[in-house]
C-alpha cells in the first residue's frame, strides 16, 4: 500500500490537503488504565525489543512513519502466516503465534504499546468538484473539439482564433469559469470507531457528532463491538442521520 501517513498529538487539528480535510473527534472515557498482565506467556507472545526513538522530532516521526509502511507492506500472505507443523489448542495460542509469526516475516520492532480510553472520530470532507462543462456554452464561443476542451474542463483558460473584419485574425480569451456549471459539493464520510458501549453516551453528547454537518454526511461507517450495535441508544442515534445518508456497519470488533 502506498500509505501517506499522519500523527495527531494531543491536541489534534484538522488534516488539510488539495483533496481533503480530515477532522480528528477524540472520544476519552478518561478512566484509569488497566494494570498491565504479569504472565509470563503474555509477556512472551506481546513484548519484542523497543526501537530507538532519539533524534529530532521529525526524524522520530519518519521513523514511525516507517514502522506503518513496513506494517502494511506486500508480500506477507496468509500461506505465509500459517505454519502447518504447529498444533494450536487454543484461540489465545493461535493468535499468539500467527503474531509471532507476522512479525518474524514483516521483520519489524514494533514500540510497546498499553491499553488507551481514547478512540478517534474522524469527518472527512472531500473538496468542491469543478462542475460539468456545459456544451452549449462551449459550442456558443465555438471552442473546437479537441485538447482545449480538456484544458477547459481542468480549469484552464484558453486561447482560441476568431477572424474579424477584413479577414484576419485574433486571439480571444475563453475562461474556465465562463463554460463551467456550479461547483459540485464534495461528499462528507464519517468514520466512527466504537469499541465499547460505555462509548454511546459520549457520541451522544459530542456537539460536533450531533452538528448539522456531520447529520448530513454522505457516508457513515460504523466499527462497532456487537454490544454496540444492539443498542438502542446508539440504534437511534445511527437512524437520526438523513435517509440520504449511506450506512456501512462493521460489526464483531472484539
Amino acid at each position: 500500500m502506498d500509505l501517506s501517513v499522519n500523527e495527531f498529538g494531543d491536541t489534534p487539528e484538522p488534516y488539510v490537503d488539495e483533496a481533503v480535510t480530515i477532522t480528528p473527534i477524540p472520544l476519552s472515557l478518561s478512566s484509569p488504565k488497566p494494570a498491565a498482565p504479569t504472565s509470563s506467556a503474555f509477556i512472551q507472545a506481546f513484548s519484542y525489543p523497543p526501537p530507538t526513538f532519539e533524534g529530532t522530532e521529525d526524524e522520530v516521526l519518519e521513523y514511525k512513519k516507517n514502522i506503518v509502511h513496513e506494517m502494511f507492506k506486500s508480500g506477507i500472505t496468509e500461506e505465509d502466516i500459517a505454519d502447518d507443523t504447529t498444533t494450536t489448542t487454543t484461540p489465545s495460542v493461535a493468535k499468539r503465534d500467527r503474531r509471532t509469526r507476522r512479525v518474524a516475516l514483516a521483520g519489524i520492532s514494533l514500540p510497546p504499546t498499553e491499553p488507551a480510553d481514547i478512540v478517534m472520530a474522524y469527518l472527512l470532507k472531500n473538496n468542491e468538484l469543478r462542475g460539468k462543462l456545459d456544451m452549449q456554452k462551449v459550442n456558443a464561443l465555438k471552442v473546437p473539439v479537441g485538447p482545449l476542451l480538456a484544458r477547459l474542463k481542468a480549469g484552464e483558460d484558453i486561447e482560441i482564433p476568431v477572424k474579424v473584419e477584413g479577414g484576419g485574425t485574433t486571439m480571444r480569451v475563453i475562461k474556465s469559469a465562463d463554460v463551467l456549471g456550479k461547483p459540485i459539493r464534495g461528499p462528507v464520510v464519517l468514520i466512527l470507531d466504537v469499541p465499547k458501549v460505555e462509548y454511546v453516551e459520549l457520541i451522544l453528547r459530542n456537539e460536533r457528532l450531533n452538528s448539522e454537518a456531520v447529520k448530513g454526511a454522505d457516508v457513515v461507517v460504523h466499527m462497532l463491538a456487537d454490544e454496540v450495535a444492539d443498542n438502542q441508544e446508539y440504534i437511534q442515534w445511527m437512524e437520526s442521520f438523513g435517509k440520504s445518508t449511506k450506512v456501512i456497519s462493521l460489526q464483531s470488533m472484539n
